[in-house]
This record gives C-alpha cells, structure tokens and sequence, in this order.
C-alpha cells in the first residue's frame, strides 16, 4: 500500500456485474485520498483514465454501471481472506461507520465522509474499515447497491495517506 503512494499511483479495480477491469491512476490525476473522501477530486468518477494491467494500454472506463471502484493495496489480493466486520469493538473514532450490500451479494463495511454527497450524489467514497483487507478505499455507485446500513458516527482515520 505504502509502495503504490511512493510510485505515485492509485492501483485500481472497477467491478461490473459480469467483469472486472484492473489498472493504474496517477495519484496526481484524482488528488489525494483526503481529497477523495471530501468530494474534492480533480476529476469526476463519472469516467476513471486508467493503464489497464493486462493490455497496458490507457482507457477512459466509463463507471456508471460499475458496481464499484475499488483502490487496492495489490492486484491479486488474498481468496483466503474473510473479511472483518468489527463495528461493534472498534474504538469511537468524523464520519459515519457504514454496511452497504450489493446485489451480488457483497458486503462491505467502511467509513464516509459524513456530508450530504452520499445522499445526493450517484456514489461515494468509503474507507474500508477491514485492516487486514486489500481495499484501501472504494468508490461506491450506489446504482450498484441492495441496502446500506448507518451503523454509526466515527472519526475519520488520522494519517490518511498510510491507507
């Protein structure tokens, strides 16, 4: 995760219902994950610019349809990882602590900036709250999701840049 920041790249996995598409941002390109989380990136996710890992080639990836854009720490992540859901013991740390499922049966806990963007706006960022995870934060369409849960109001994480 450190490493992707020192080469100055978000490495990126957007996830459609019946595919998958992994690459490489320049941090530059979208700004900060400070700037993400408060709505202030330098370009809407509407479309993410993306050198794609299997062809090495650049391409605007449209996200409207996307089930959700995934900022990972590796590209292979780990199949044996079981994600951990700890609302309920995890210390009282601005944001809102949320469960949101999507329709293909996912479920991901994580905290959002606790502004009026993720009810107005067609998606969100959300820090996943999993630190044994590989997301290190997600884009969430929320055309892509069955329920969303508030479990609570938590502090954002300091030293955001370490995620």
């Amino acid at each position: 995760m450190a490493a992707a920041a020192a080469e100055g790249i978000y490495r990126v996995v957007v996830r459609f219902e019946d595919r998958t598409v992994r690459g490489t941002v320049p941090i530059s390109e979208l700004g900060s994950i400070e700037h993400l989380l408060q709505n202030e990136a330098r370009a809407p996710l509407d479309t993410i610019r993306l050198n794609l890992v299997d062809t090495g080639t650049i391409e605007e990836i449209p996200t409207e349809k996307a089930k959700a854009v995934f900022f990972v720490k590796t590209f292979e992540g780990d199949v044996r990882h079981k994600a951990l859901h700890f609302h309920e013991h995890a210390p009282v740390v601005p944001g809102l602590w949320v469960r949101v499922y999507f329709y293909d049966g996912e479920m991901i806990e994580g905290i959002i900036s606790n502004t009026r963007d993720f009810v107005l706006e067609d998606g969100f960022f959300l820090i996943p709250t999993d630190p044994n995870g590989n997301n290190r934060l997600a884009y969430v369409n929320k055309a892509g999701l069955k329920d969303f849960h508030v479990l609570g109001m938590r502090s954002m994480p300091k030293n955001l840049h370490k995620l």
